[in-house]
């Protein structure tokens, strides 16, 4: 009786422990959401039959967000090359005019950083939902960090389908073979408090991932990337551009299922009217 006893008491300071080692990781993690400018495109490439035909502009989420143990960011946006104006130059006249980068110099992760008071050095991890031209636009910026994708995602981007060729752009990261990768195969807790959890959530690509952040005040933060575009996509609309349908729809169910259990808030990749209610000048925290 007296060993159970001191076993329940063991487990409860355990527990009490971890929760207070959580607790003082979140506390200290502060993020912010920016934006590698907009893209023009047509609104059906979002929502499969609906709006096609319709151009719309969207912006470029990407995240900045400071950990005890380092200075994370999830996307890296559109690459440098095509800022003001030139993305004809870098893309190509095709992709251009189906996805046409409207961004600044200043808009660009490295000088996003510098507005927050960091420099791409100071980037331990960097975190990719997937590799597409306007999500990992910019690896290069940050050869020493270690860099966070699923495994099948890797494969994807060096060896894309026929059909998936276009929105990844081989330039963006030829030459990186050597940099220091973070292969995952499923969910990952980052650094090992809960804080920062990749999710899988394939189905766009073939190895897509979310990024679940918990922040002491504003909670817990679906980062949805591009496994939920727009809230059409969460109210069921089928996304426009996708590897597997079926695994997309299971991938937006996961999403909206951990938001309902952890009662938390789904951030999409590039929906203006939501990304315009955020704030962009302060972080959260």
């Amino acid at each position: 009786m007296i060993l159970k006893r001191l076993r329940r008491l063991a487990a409860g300071a355990i527990g009490l422990l971890c929760a207070a080692s959580f607790n003082a990781h979140a506390q200290d993690v502060r993020l912010w959401q920016v934006s590698s400018g907009l893209l023009e495109l047509d609104k059906g490439w979002l929502t499969a039959m609906s709006g096609v035909g319709t151009k719309i502009k969207v912006p470029v989420a990407m995240y900045v967000i400071k950990h005890p143990r380092g200075l994370v960011l999830f996307d890296t946006g559109n690459n440098v090359a095509v800022s003001d104006g030139k993305c004809a130059n870098y893309w190509g006249e095709g992709l251009c005019g189906a996805f046409n980068a409207q961004q600044t110099r200043d808009e660009v992760i490295d000088r996003q950083l510098a507005k927050l008071g960091f420099r791409p050095e100071d980037v331990t991890h960097v975190v990719y939902s997937h590799f597409h031209l306007d999500h990992a636009g910019n690896i290069k910026l940050f050869p020493k960090a270690k860099h966070v994708v699923q495994k099948e995602e890797l494969r994807a981007a060096w060896w894309p389908e026929k059909f998936q060729r276009a929105a990844y752009v081989l330039k963006d990261y030829e030459g990186t073979r050597d940099y220091d990768f973070l292969q995952l195969n499923g969910d990952f807790d980052l650094f090992g408090d809960g804080s920062l959890v990749a999710l899988d959530t394939k189905g766009h690509t073939q190895g897509h991932q979310s990024l679940q952040v918990t922040l002491k005040n504003t909670g817990v933060l679906l980062l949805a990337a591009d496994a939920i575009y727009t809230a059409e996509n969460e109210a069921g609309v089928i996304p426009g551009i996708t590897w597997n349908t079926n695994l997309s729809m299971q991938s937006i169910d996961r999403l909206k299922q951990i938001r309902d259990a952890k009662r938390g808030q789904i951030w999409y990749s590039h929906d203006a009217k939501q990304f315009g209610e955020h704030a962009h000048d302060r972080a959260y925290d």
